[in-house]
């Protein structure tokens, strides 16, 4: 077997594909498994469960073994080749049970991850850290061609396009490990269809298990997507990502490659150079775009041959075709179907692209349409198409000049309707004729998904709490909650958001932008990226702010006033659903979360918030009517109540006026010496320390300027939320917005505005003026009771 001309060998590999487009930053985090896994699972890519972690021997003596499940997998973090992997399946007594009918004693185990911890199969050659992990099994369609051990599959990612593929088996040779240098086959497979093609062992080509040969690979087109996403997410350029599937989850990632090997070429019989080089240039905006160029450009070269040795075009047993009109041509999903003689289109389809009249009832009519490139001139009968999935159905007379292979996937030409496109149902709200009312839906809707508080809100608070209060030299280790939203398919509908120069668009424009930077910021959630992605969200505090907070410190009493914390958080509910209830706001729910940073927040689907186990003193309970009801609710329902949905959401920057009128209401109306007025300038040193202290930095930083422990803790979770390691530097910004803002607001008053004004929605003061020159916007009908009077 030879293979010379474009091959990729491990020179070029490096020169042309690792360097120019691998990062050492992407690099180093995808070497390590732990952060790779946590970045990803956390965007929605399905990876192992983690089962436990140990960083050091002192967490190896302490760690209880009998906490894990029968069966689970080691680690080492930095681990490659497969090296330092030993996967147990079960137990006997204090013994464990490997894969390959081993029996290993305990102490064993133990010696095997103190040699990962001293980075014995560590890439960089540095110590290491052993981790447990989910054991998958193979699905059946694919275990039954392997021996022992999990198969997987490993595609090659460039430019967002899988460019080749190949299936692992493990072997006995191989130890029933998924490893060609150790023994494992490899077989090649075709990147359009998912069936394997070549079987190769030892760089001999062999026949392989009966059945391997022309297999179809379960789940093809969600593997290659995957793989396509984890480029994306990661910004390696080049990498292999090495995906099983699991009898009962399907697909998951096992770990990613920032250094393929050269294995797969063998495998395809095909030079992975020469297809790196076809792809060079090509503009790719999507995974979903990568995949289907993939299967164009490797995978229909037998489809095309056939095409030109038959002169008949390929199609698959459903297709979209053109269907001609004089007025334009209608895209419709047709069912190619042989069986049936004639060809038939769904009655109400032909009426509404004017093919038959309003009321006219006739049984066939002239059809011309495109499909595949081949144009169709026919007579078509008319009747109601079932499930309405299909607009069409081909018949045999229409089907002499094609080719049906129903493996075929059919590719949907339709493009998506712009929200900027003319409504005649929906008036206009600009001159440019731009639907302002469609895109502030859209807007919402794609807003309410993002959802970053709930993003933010580490799972494990409360047992880091418990180690950080333990050990003093401890900072928490901070596991975040997985995407619930696809930000690929949410960044493409606001890129589709076209807005006009008019006041109107500039708003709409304004919020797009920050939606897109609030959903950068909950990507980056767990990644040194981070503090960089809030910070262009949020800004961060200059040295005005941070002196001015001092200033406003300077001011706090030696000793606040003492707070009885006597109020638990069910009698708290009943308290803010009488205010609630008082303010004729009934649609407003109080409820319990147990995931929450703060005592309580306004959520922005009409739900109110109480942290569980929350206490309060009947003072701080003022304080959070004051601020979460009387000033957040309030100005929601006053927004609702204009003319689009963006003023009871919020407008761009919205969050700094908000948090500064609900900081000065609490200021007028509550005790000043009570400790919570000073929360706000606090948080401004608070954010500020974070860029170059740890969680304990912080923590220590917060108890010398006199606050509780437990607000010291508070304090350095609000500033450290969003990081995983809380040791390393770095803030979330969000909350020196609070004294920001409470300074502008004060500043707007003093100068003879008027506080009402910024209850008509959630807007940032700078847009007053332009708000205040909407059409249709209505005075705030929710107000304070003490406002009024």
């Amino acid at each position: 077997m030879t293979l010379t001309k474009g091959i990729l060998g491990i020179n070029a590999r490096n020169l042309l594909y690792i360097r120019p487009f691998n990062s050492k930053k992407a690099i180093r985090m995808a070497d390590s498994k732990l952060k790779t896994k946590h970045f990803l699972s956390a965007r929605g890519i399905p990876v192992p469960k983690l089962y436990g972690v140990i960083r050091n021997r002192d967490e190896l003596q302490n760690f209880d073994f009998n906490s894990l499940p029968e069966a689970f997998v080691i680690k080492p973090n930095l681990g490659y080749g497969g090296e330092g992997i030993i996967p147990v399946v079960g137990r006997e007594g204090s013994d464990f049970l490997t894969v390959s009918d081993d029996r290993i004693p305990i102490r064993q185990i133990r010696d095997h991850i103190s040699d990962i911890i001293d980075g014995r199969y560590s890439i960089t050659g540095s110590s290491d850290i052993a981790f447990f992990e989910q054991m998958l099994f193979c699905d059946d369609r694919i275990s039954r061609f392997s021996y022992g051990g999990l198969p997987d599959i490993r595609v090659v990612v460039h430019n967002l396009i899988p460019v080749m593929a190949m299936l692992r088996l493990p072997t006995e040779q191989s130890k029933g490990r998924a490893n060609l240098h150790q023994g494992a086959i490899a077989v090649g497979i075709d990147i359009a269809k998912g069936v394997t093609t070549y079987v190769v062992h030892s760089n001999k080509i062999i026949e392989g298990p009966k059945g391997l040969k022309g297999f179809e690979i379960p789940y093809w087109d969600e593997i290659l997507l995957i793989s396509s996403k984890v480029q994306l997410l990661t910004n390696l350029g080049y990498l292999a990502a090495d995906i099983a599937i699991d009898k009962n989850n399907g697909p998951v990632l096992l770990e990613m490659n920032a250094r393929a090997g050269l294995g797969v070429q063998i495998a395809n019989l095909a030079p992975l150079r020469k297809r790196l080089e076809r792809i060079r240039g090509v503009k790719v905006n999507t995974p979903e775009k990568g995949v289907r160029i993939a299967q164009d450009m490797f995978g229909n070269k037998i489809e095309k041959d056939i095409q030109h040795i038959s002169g008949k075009a390929v199609i698959g047993d459903k297709e979209m075709v053109d269907v001609i009109m004089k007025d334009g041509i209608f895209k419709a999903l047709a069912s190619i179907n042989p069986v049936v003689k004639r060809s038939v289109i769904d009655t109400d389809f032909a009426r509404s692209i004017g093919l038959i009249n309003e009321g006219e009832v006739i049984d066939k009519v002239k059809l011309k349409f495109s499909m595949s490139d081949v144009r169709v001139q026919t007579v078509a009968l008319v009747e109601d198409l079932p499930g309405r999935q299909y607009k069409l159905v081909i018949g045999k007379r229409d089907l002499s000049d094609f080719l049906i292979d129903p493996a075929r996937k059919y590719k949907d030409s339709t493009k998506k309707i712009s929200v900027s496109a003319k409504s005649d149902s929906t008036p206009l709200d600009s001159g440019s004729g731009i639907n302002y009312s469609v895109i502030d839906n859209e807007l919402a809707d794609i807003d309410r998904q993002a959802r970053l508080v709930y993003h933010l809100n580490p799972l494990n608070l409360e047992s880091e709490k418990a180690a950080f209060l333990r050990d003093k030299k401890y900072n928490p280790q901070f596991v975040y909650p997985d995407l619930k939203f696809d930000p690929f398919r949410l960044r493409e509908r606001l890129k589709s958001i076209v807005c006009d120069d008019s006041p109107l668009g500039m708003i709409f424009k304004a919020k797009k932008d920050e939606i897109l930077r609030k959903l950068s910021l909950v990507e980056h959630i767990g990644t040194d990226a981070f503090s960089y992605k809030s910070v262009e969200l949020f800004g961060r505090p200059d040295e005005a702010i941070i002196l001015s907070a001092k200033e406003y410190l300077e001011g706090k009493p030696a000793k606040f006033a003492n707070e009885k914390l006597d109020i638990g958080y069910e009698k708290a509910v009943g308290v803010f659903e009488s205010v609630l209830k008082k303010y004729g706001l009934n649609d407003w729910k109080v409820k319990v979360s147990e995931s929450m940073v703060s005592d309580c927040m306004a959520g922005k689907e009409n739900i109110l918030f109480v942290r569980k186990g929350a206490m309060f003193s009947e003072q701080r309970l003022n304080m959070l009517i004051v601020h979460e009801i009387e000033t957040h609710v309030l100005t929601a329902e006053n927004g609702n109540l204009q003319p689009y949905k963006i003023f009871g959401r919020g407008l761009a920057g919205y969050l700094e006026t908000q948090e500064g009128l609900a900081v000065r209401n609490q200021s007028i109306l509550c005790d000043k010496d009570m400790e919570k007025n000073y929360w706000p300038a606090l948080s401004v040193l608070a954010v500020n320390e974070a860029f170059n202290m740890s969680f304990r930095g912080v923590f220590d930083f917060v108890c010398s300027m006199g606050f509780s422990v437990d607000r010291a803790f508070r304090v350095a979770v609000k500033v450290k939320r969003g990081l995983e390691d809380t040791a390393i530097k770095g803030a979330f910004t969000k909350d020196y917005l609070y004294f920001k803002g409470f300074k502008a607001v004060k500043e707007f008053e003093s100068t003879g505005g008027d506080v009402k004004d910024l209850y008509i929605g959630k807007f940032n003061l700078k847009d007053l003026d332009v708000v205040k020159g909407i059409p249709n916007l209505v005075k705030a009908k929710y107000l304070p009771e003490w406002m009024n009077g």
